[in-house]
């Protein structure tokens, strides 16, 4: 069994076999989700496998390794501090009763490795959807990109493609669609294939140099996380405790939690100093938990120990039913989705009651988009508006930088 999990456009998975499981690349804002997930199923985690060193966020590798006492497995070349085992070429891993094979896949990275069992390939960021991986990472090659995307070639087609991202709402694919119609996998020259990659030039992910140094060293676990309940409790019996919310000033304006410092992620540095004389004791809070844990490591490196993550951002404050304030930032995605799905019942009702009856199928299909929605948490609706111009402004991340995509 296989379940997927999404921070943001990073992916990360659990392979599951009887009561045996395995994480690959876990997301250090994700920790307790796959805590939960682990317990609800009764499985017990044999391991986690760090494809490559992320240089795009934090991992949950080191947290997961101090709390639940896992090993961590990673390629022969990583750089790490706290690797347990090193994959080789066509190792393989046992996980219940499946076996899991170990692909060197370097590219994007020279430590990378992607898994293959279960008819799927975990892919990481080698091969993506519609796309690859940059290769102007920690010692990234587009020759080895090249000859490790015609060894992938080579798998059956209906092999189910498990990116370590994507960029545009996209779960999975497959060897043979990504054959028909990925412009990367389809080169046949390895000269055109490397000019073209060579010829991009592409920022480099927000806050990079310290994203991998956290990652090879494992200081992560170092950062402490706690939850959106504790968070309040805190507040309450402290009177030095500060929420320090690191989105951008139109997320803040939207929706915030009262009392709280905005300081939005890309202006950390900058303030540093103003932050360290305030003498507080910083609960730093973002969206989901991702930027709240790089400003953590940002403010901790530069002597501001007296901070805390809260885990799931304001979006598990949301959802433990915290004390929030409403501004007049935008109108909310969730909001937005009840009034399309309002307007356009009401307009069916109105078509089929004066020109045709069928138009009441199209009720029916937004019925069970709704429905789709609240079983599985992703609605289909809600990924369409946000690729408005209005909400991608209003939900920029504020980080800046580039990704781990080519494209």
């Amino acid at each position: 069994m296989v379940k997927q999990f999404a921070a943001g456009s990073c992916y990360s998975y659990i392979i599951s076999s009887e009561n045996q499981a395995l994480i690959i690349d876990p997301h250090i804002s994700l920790i307790e989700r796959y805590k939960q997930y682990l317990t609800k199923n009764n499985f017990i985690l044999k391991c986690i496998v760090d494809t490559h060193t992320h240089a795009d966020h934090f991992s949950g590798a080191a947290v997961l390794k101090k709390q639940l006492n896992t090993p961590i497995l990673m390629g022969e070349k990583a750089i790490s501090n706290i690797v347990d085992k090193r994959l080789k070429d066509n190792d393989e891993i046992a996980v219940g009763t499946e076996t899991i094979k170990v692909f060197y896949t370097p590219g994007h990275t020279d430590d990378a490795v992607s898994l293959y069992g279960e008819g799927r390939l975990f892919s990481a960021d080698v091969l993506l959807i519609g796309s690859v991986g940059r290769t102007d990472f920690q010692n990234g090659s587009p020759e080895l990109m090249f000859d490790t995307l015609q060894r992938l070639k080579t798998l059956p087609d209906n092999t189910i493609l498990c990116p370590g991202h994507d960029y545009n709402g996209k779960k999975e694919s497959t060897i043979g669609r990504e054959k028909e119609n990925n412009k990367f996998l389809k080169e046949t020259s390895k000269e055109v294939f490397v000019s073209t990659m060579r010829s991009k030039v592409i920022p480099k992910p927000f806050n990079i140099d310290n994203i991998v140094r956290v990652n090879q060293r494992g200081e992560a676990a170092q950062i402490e996380m706690i939850s959106p309940g504790d968070a309040a409790k805190i507040l309450k019996t402290d009177p030095h405790a500060k929420i320090l919310d690191v989105r951008s000033m139109l997320e803040t304006g939207q929706l915030h939690i009262e009392n709280s410092l905005n300081v939005p992620i890309e202006t950390i540095s900058a303030r540093i100093s103003e932050l360290s004389n305030t003498r507080q004791n910083f609960l730093v809070l973002c969206h989901s938990g991702n930027r709240a844990a790089m400003a953590a490591d940002m403010l901790m490196q530069s002597g501001v120990h007296n901070v805390k993550v809260i885990q799931g951002g304001i979006t598990q404050w949301q959802k433990d039913k915290l004390p929030i304030v409403k501004g007049q930032g935008g109108i909310s995605l969730e909001r937005q989705v009840r009034m399309v799905a309002g307007s356009l019942v009401l307009v069916v009702i109105i078509l089929a009651s004066f020109v045709n009856w069928y138009f009441l199928l199209i009720s029916a299909f937004v019925a069970c988009g709704l429905i789709f929605a609240g079983a599985t948490d992703n609605c289909m609706m809600g990924n369409l508006l946000m690729k408005l111009p209005y909400n991608k402004k209003l939900y920029k991340t504020g980080c800046g930088g580039g990704t781990c995509s080519i494209s």
